[in-house]
């Protein structure tokens, strides 16, 4: 079985409802590694979220991002784009 977001294989997915990894869930709500990182840049002048990356790697990247940081300063910065 495949996420419905990253179409990539899920070995564990994030609970009820469709199928899809946490991290690919996180990614959705906060956006991309690029929006959180610099808003302006990747998404007003390059039209990309995700930095260049894939969805899944964006996503891997968000969460890590988020461990470093923490929820409720991610969610703080993602409402700033």
């Amino acid at each position: 079985m495949n996420c419905d977001l990253c179409d990539t294989k899920l070995d564990v997915w994030a609970g009820e409802g469709q199928p899809m990894h946490r991290e690919c869930l996180l990614r959705s709500v906060l956006g991309g590694i690029g929006h959180l990182l610099d808003h302006n840049h990747f998404c007003i002048n390059l039209k990309d979220p995700d930095a260049g990356l894939n969805f899944r790697t964006s996503a891997l990247l968000v969460d890590v991002y988020v461990a470093n940081i923490g929820i409720e300063e991610a969610t703080r910065r993602a409402d700033l784009g």
